[in-house]
Formats: structure tokens, C-alpha cells, sequence
């Protein structure tokens, strides 16, 4: 009887063992994609989809894409660059160079002029200049700033303008509120792209609303322009204008006396540095846009080379210093083979899935307007008659998470909670001879699923029972018949 046990215990292992061998399974897609995202401000979108698959083989390939649509506006709409410039006194003082401060900006905004125009087919440049009232009478607003050149395409203009400027009298205080608001009123109304580049070498002591501080940075009417001075940087980077301002004559090195020998009176760099940062904050961390605080001797490389870029980059629109992390569940990093498909269209990405953190993550420093970055990888299961898996659907990450800066330095997350999802199943003889039909999955052209609505005719074998199998089990039987009445023969001869 052991013997018996025995047997019948091997044949159903046999049985199992040919059951397991004849199970066929397919990959199959259930979700494609993932939900889009759209970026603030329309600045474009984030997506993950399943492009490309093999059912029978296992295989997905995932891409992930970042598109930013915000278009080149030199390509679509004109960007208008109004020049604010700084024509009071200070702007004689003599540096240690032996040029006055408006010799050393003016020519450097030349520059700046000709490099705005060579690098970008439809813009247009005007300028505007201020100075403000003399300590000692005078009235403060808008009337303190001068529109010296409305907004034109033609660079030859431009530069004649700012060659009057340089030979033009300066005029007495500085009141850069008054700069700002008439170079607000000089843009066309249906633009779109609007930049301010600020150009200035004082502390603000008056304002549009009639404030006159004089020369003393400290007192109670000087902290109220200074304010209002913010005040104005703040509302009009709110509304979306792209400021750039540049500061110098604030180290000893940018003098304080005249061309004609005249030595002024001023307050000490300290007291002024500190009134400065009230207005424009820090480089770091500046109150509207761009800003940078300069010695005079550095001017020429800030305006021709960083200013320009700024310029440049508010014209293409980019989006910047972007980092993409994918986050892979279990079912994924312990059951799948995971491969890239070439590398990825901008920026880098790490070799493989982070074991610790199960992550990879995608670097891209820039991504201009109307230009698309992806990443495609591929993942491959390991063990197409995993059981443990068969019918689990099963997500291809968990997470997604993108964070980038915009032109503004803003920072932005946008996170992909939804995921393409695949389904291991079991394909029955009638799948395998079904013809694809409408409905079926366009990336597999195999119905997901959801999408599987097979009716079949007759009885359906039931899952892994096939002829070989059937045939198996009745020879198995037949042998444990006839061994039964073997034993109870000679049980009875006996």
C-alpha cells in the first residue's frame, strides 16, 4: 500500500509538474499613460506612457516627457527691452580708472544694444533716463524720468540715442521710482514679453508721490522713497514684468568727485550699501528679477555678458534646473529587468535603479521654449509563469516627481501620483488563435484586461489543463487501477 501512496504521490507531482510547463501567459497593458500634468503659467506639460510592448516576450518600454510649450518669443511675438538709465550727478564722478561712471555705462549698453538685436529677429528697444530734484527746491514725480527714445526695431537709433544721453547734462537726485513708472508706460499694451533693465549708481531720494529725502539716506523721508521704491520693483515684477537691475558706485573705488574736480558730500559706503539692500535686496535674493551690485571696473562684463543672458533667457522662455525622480514599487524592481533605451534626449540620468531608494533620476539644466525632453527605459519580467503575479496589476512606478525653477527663479513640484499599469495573464487556446479585432489594445494588439470580453463556445478547460495534461491524468489512473487489483489479487491467493 506504501507503494502505492508512493506512486500516486510522484504521478501527481508529474501532473503538476506538466500543468505548471503548459501555463502560457501574455504582458498585457491595462493604463497606457499616466495622468498629464500641466506646469503654472502654461509653461508646458509632464507625462509617462507605455510606447511600445511585447506581450509575449514581457516587455514594456516607458517614456518619460517634459515638453515646454511657451514659445521663443522672438519667433512668435515682438519682446520689447525698455533702458532705464541713471543721469544724475554721481553719474560724473571720476573712477580710479579715469573714466566717468556714464563714460563706463553707456558704452557698455551699447554693446548690450547691439547684442539684444544680433541675437534676437523681432524685438524692439527704447529708453528712458531720470535723475530727480536738487536738495535744495524742486518737485518730485514722474516728471523727474524722461522717455529719451520710445520703442523702435531700428539699432542704429537706439545707439544715437544713447550717444545723446552720454553727452547730455546731468541732472540733480535720483529718483528711480519715477525711472521705473515711465518705462511701465512706455510698453506697447499687448506685449507680452516686457524687460526692464535698470541702470543706476545711486540710492533712491525721491519718488512719484512727491517725496524729496535730499542726500541723507537715513532719515525718516528717505526710508518712505526707499520704500516705495520697492514698492514699485515689487508691483511690477507681480505683473509680470522681467526686471534686471545693475547698482555700482557704492565702493570707494567709483569716486565722489566730478569731472570738472567737484567733491561731494555723500553718506558713508556702509550707510548707503545698507540703503541699497532695503530697495533691491541681494544678489541672492533680490526683490524683483535680476540684480547685481558692481564696482564700476566690472560693469562692462556684467552688462555685455550676464545682463544680455538674462535677456536672452526671458526671450526663450526655458525652464530650469529641472530634476525628475522615478520611484519603482517591489513588484517592479523584484520581478523585472530594467534597461534604458538609448540616453535621454537633454541632460543625464543615473545608470541604474537606486537599490536603496529604488529610484532613478533625471537631470536637466535647461529646457527652452518649445522644446521636449524624454527618457525611454525598458522593463522585462523575469518569469513569465510567476504565479504569484499572474492576474496582479501592477503599477510601473509609484511616483514621479519633477521639480524645476522658472525665468523668475521661482520654484515649482508637480507630482505624477497615477501610472501606466500592465497585468500578467493567462492566454487560453482561443486567444491564442483570435484574430485582433476593434477594441484591443493599440500598443500590444492584444485586448488589456478590461478590454478582454472573449466568449467562448462550449466548455472553457479549465486554467493550465491541456490534452497532454488530460492524457497524463487518465494513464495515471489506468496505472493505479491496475496495481489496486494486482495487490488485491495476491492479497487473496494469500
Amino acid at each position: 500500500m506504501k507503494k502505492i501512496v508512493s506512486i500516486v504521490i510522484i504521478l501527481l507531482m508529474l501532473c503538476s509538474s506538466v500543468l505548471a510547463a503548459d501555463l502560457k501567459t501574455a504582458l498585457n497593458v491595462v493604463e497606457q499613460a499616466s495622468e498629464t500634468k500641466y506646469l503654472e503659467n502654461d509653461q508646458g506639460y509632464f507625462s509617462k506612457t507605455i510606447v511600445d510592448s511585447n506581450p509575449s516576450t514581457g516587455e514594456v518600454t516607458i517614456e518619460l516627457k517634459l515638453a515646454n510649450t511657451k514659445k521663443e518669443e522672438q519667433i512668435d511675438e515682438t519682446t520689447e527691452v525698455m533702458l532705464v538709465i541713471d543721469n544724475s550727478p554721481s553719474m560724473d564722478f571720476v573712477t580710479t580708472s579715469g573714466q566717468t561712471r556714464k563714460e563706463i555705462v553707456i558704452p557698455a549698453t551699447k554693446q548690450l544694444v547691439s547684442g539684444i538685436f544680433e541675437n534676437n529677429t523681432n524685438v524692439k528697444v527704447g529708453i528712458v533716463y531720470f535723475h530727480g530734484v536738487s536738495v535744495m527746491f524742486g518737485s518730485a514725480g514722474l516728471s523727474n524720468a524722461t522717455l529719451g527714445l520710445r520703442l523702435t526695431d531700428d539699432k542704429n537709433k537706439v545707439l544715437s540715442a544713447l550717444d545723446e544721453l552720454n553727452a547730455k547734462k546731468t541732472e540733480g537726485g535720483t529718483n528711480i521710482d519715477a525711472g521705473l513708472q515711465r518705462a511701465e508706460r512706455s510698453f506697447s499694451s499687448a506685449c507680452k514679453n516686457k524687460i526692464i533693465v535698470l541702470l543706476t549708481d545711486g540710492v533712491p531720494n525721491a519718488d512719484v508721490k512727491g517725496n524729496n529725502a535730499g542726500n541723507d539716506c537715513t532719515t525718516e523721508k528717505a526710508l518712505v522713497v526707499q520704500n516705495n521704491t520697492k514698492a514699485t520693483l515689487q508691483r511690477l515684477d507681480n505683473e509680470g514684468y522681467h526686471i534686471i537691475s545693475m547698482m555700482t558706485g557704492m565702493s570707494a573705488e567709483d569716486g565722489h568727485t566730478d569731472k570738472n574736480g567737484k567733491e561731494y558730500e555723500d553718506n558713508d559706503i556702509e550707510e548707503n550699501l545698507k540703503a541699497v539692500e532695503r530697495v533691491f535686496g541681494t544678489s541672492s535674493t533680490p526683490t524683483a528679477g535680476k540684480y547685481y551690485l558692481v564696482q564700476s571696473i566690472n560693469v562692462n562684463n556684467v552688462v555685455t555678458n550676464d545682463i544680455l543672458a538674462n535677456v536672452m533667457e526671458i526671450v526663450q522662455n526655458p525652464i530650469n534646473t529641472i530634476k525628475i525622480v522615478d520611484y519603482f514599487p517591489e513588484d517592479i524592481t523584484e520581478n523585472f529587468e530594467f534597461s534604458y533605451v538609448g540616453k535621454p534626449s537633454v541632460g543625464n540620468v543615473t545608470e541604474a535603479i537606486d537599490p536603496e531608494t529604488k529610484t532613478i533620476t533625471w537631470n536637466i539644466d535647461t529646457l527652452k521654449g518649445e522644446e521636449t525632453a524624454t527618457l525611454r527605459y525598458k522593463l522585462k519580467i523575469k518569469d513569465m509563469q510567476n504565479t504569484e503575479l499572474l492576474n496582479k496589476t501592477i503599477a510601473t512606478n509609484e511616483k514621479v516627481i519633477l521639480t524645476y525653477t522658472d525665468i523668475d527663479s521661482k520654484n515649482y513640484t508637480v507630482t505624477l501620483n497615477s501610472s501606466p499599469k500592465i497585468q500578467l495573464v493567462e492566454v487560453k487556446e482561443q486567444e491564442e488563435n483570435k484574430q485582433p479585432s476593434e477594441g484591443q489594445d493599440k500598443v500590444n494588439d492584444r485586448p488589456s484586461a478590461e478590454q478582454d470580453g472573449t466568449t467562448a463556445t462550449g466548455k472553457i478547460p479549465q486554467t493550465g489543463v491541456s490534452m497532454v495534461a488530460g492524457i497524463s491524468i487518465v494513464i495515471a489512473l489506468i496505472v493505479l487501477v491496475l496495481i489496486y487489483k494486482k495487490n488485491q489479487r495476491y492479497n487473496d491467493i494469500k
